[in-house]
């Protein structure tokens, strides 16, 4: 099962990236060259925020609730050493300033043993070492959050401290972060600056919502199970994070594209003798006179001056990476399964015009469906498909629904004899015709319906053919089943005139 699934979702998503790998919002997320933009105002936007985050925290208006985005403090009245108070210890409020208990209660907890004061001392230096590392990666600078008193903080443990101490200094106050109100502050500026959610384990680049908070620890009575198995999934996650590389960076596919870019160049580099100077090397791109003295700067060159020469020469390439990263990534657009609903059954459905439903003569396509083929739901679908339950639905034991489409009855012609030539016809045309014609009626499918004998509507209709196209039986049921057709590959093309073997 588990290989028919990801078949299938391959499938789907290769079908998901043909319909939408010319729309710039997958592009943006996948394709090599435009995630060069997508990086560079992504680093820019950090940079900003985290000039923002560190001014808020200086003045102490900085709220460390779980939501992206902190609701400034008013200061009026109040002076500024009140708004760096620390935090109660079990961290509930997460705020330097005012904040929300609302939003603290709706965020998603981490496991109880994350407000351990042990645990908390491992979190806050493995959270420094992740904003010191990702802080690089995206040129941001100065951070007072990623350095600590050290060797203050183990001088204090022996007097209760519960690790390194932060220290913001205000315009009229200085403040020492530590212990549970450092890490609030650390895994908030992770979340609104990098994208970072701690205790969920993720990293994006679009944070919506709230991050997950730690447990309040006066519920936590210090026992809880799997506590050791959390803890490892933690760490491991955030250390391959801060010994790996930017995910952006690598769905870039530098590596792949330099090699590339490397053969397809080649024919770009030109050695020239010269005679005063032995052999140069010299720049093949249009316009170009530039000569080196190795064939290695010549491809530099062509990188560097030549860029469009080069994203031209690589595209296919670029093109392979970008679909890829989108089939690589298990959280891409277009990569959950798609469950086909069944039609709910109080909805009744119109039966499709009389020309949908004559498509058995020869020259039309028809496709052939098994009989336990999945429901659609209505929307999109072949009208010359019909919707039913399954046969097992109490409800189908007495007449079947109105609204399922017979098999078509084989009727000849007005003024045809036995032999024809016949047309299809709709089962409730033909038994209408049969009726006032005060003909015996057609052999119906197994399981069809049962029409009255042509005898017990009062005999034969005096009054000549009806029309062929008349009202529908409201007593007719119909068949289940859906329809089979066939080719007959040995009938002629033409017409041919069928003949009358009565005057024989």
């Amino acid at each position: 099962y588990e290989g028919y699934k990801s078949e299938y979702i391959t499938t789907q998503k290769k079908a998901y990236f043909d319909l939408h790998k010319n729309e710039d919002w997958l592009r943006n997320k996948y394709h090599p060259t435009n995630l060069e933009n997508v990086i560079e105002r992504r680093n820019e936007l950090a940079r900003t925020t985290a000039n923002d985050f560190f001014l808020k925290l200086q003045s102490g208006d900085l709220d460390i609730g779980p939501g992206l985005t902190g609701s400034a403090v008013s200061k009026s009245g109040n002076n500024s050493s009140k708004n760096l108070d620390a935090v109660e210890g079990d961290g509930k409020k997460g705020k330097h300033g005012k904040g929300s208990d609302d939003s603290y209660y709706a965020a998603s907890k981490a496991h109880p043993v994350s407000s351990e004061v042990r645990r908390i001392r491992i979190d806050i230096e493995q959270a420094q070492v992740l904003i010191r590392k990702l802080d690089s990666e995206k040129g941001i600078e100065n951070n007072v959050l990623s350095s600590s008193d050290h060797e203050k903080s183990d001088r204090d443990k022996s007097h209760g401290s519960v690790g390194p101490i932060v220290i913001i200094q205000g315009s009229s106050t200085v403040k020492g972060l530590e212990g549970a109100e450092l890490l609030d502050t650390l895994v908030t500026y992770l979340w609104r600056i990098h994208g970072v959610d701690y205790y969920g384990m993720s990293e994006t680049n679009e944070p919506k919502g709230l991050r997950h908070v730690k447990a309040d620890a006066r519920t936590y009575n210090g026992a809880s199970s799997n506590g050791a198995e959390w803890e490892n999934k933690l760490d491991s996650f955030w250390q391959d994070r801060i010994q790996g590389q930017d995910p952006l960076e690598m769905l870039k596919g530098k590596e792949k594209i330099d090699g590339a870019a490397t053969e397809v160049l080649d024919p770009y580099v030109r050695k020239i003798r010269d005679e005063k100077y032995g052999w140069k090397y010299g720049c093949g791109a249009k316009g170009c006179t530039k000569l080196f003295h190795a064939a290695e700067f010549v491809q530099k060159h062509l990188k560097l001056k030549h860029a469009d020469l080069v994203v031209d020469l690589t595209s296919k390439v670029r093109e392979d990476i970008y679909f890829e990263n989108y089939m690589n990534d298990p959280k891409a657009p277009g990569g959950t399964p798609i469950m086909q609903q069944p039609a709910p059954r109080g909805k009744g459905r119109q039966r499709p015009p009389i020309e949908s439903r004559l498509r058995d003569e020869r020259g039309n396509h028809r496709f052939d469906r098994n009989v336990d083929s999945p429901k659609r739901d209505g929307s999109g679908e072949n009208p010359d498909d019909p919707i039913y339950d399954s046969f097992g639905d109490p409800a189908m034991h007495g007449a079947f629904p109105p609204d399922i489409p017979a098999p078509p009855v084989l009727m000849p012609v007005p003024g045809a004899g036995p032999l024809g030539p016949f047309i299809p016809a709709p089962p409730e045309v033909a038994m209408h015709m049969l009726r006032d014609q005060g003909a015996p009626p057609p052999i119906e499918p197994t399981g069809g319906p049962h029409p009255r004998k042509a005898g017990t509507g009062g005999g034969p209709s005096m009054r000549g053919p009806s029309p062929i196209f008349g009202a529908p039986s409201p007593h007719h049921m119909h068949d289940p089943r859906r329809i089979r057709s066939y080719q007959d590959l040995d009938a002629p093309e033409d017409e041919v005139t069928v003949m009358d073997y009565r005057s024989l």
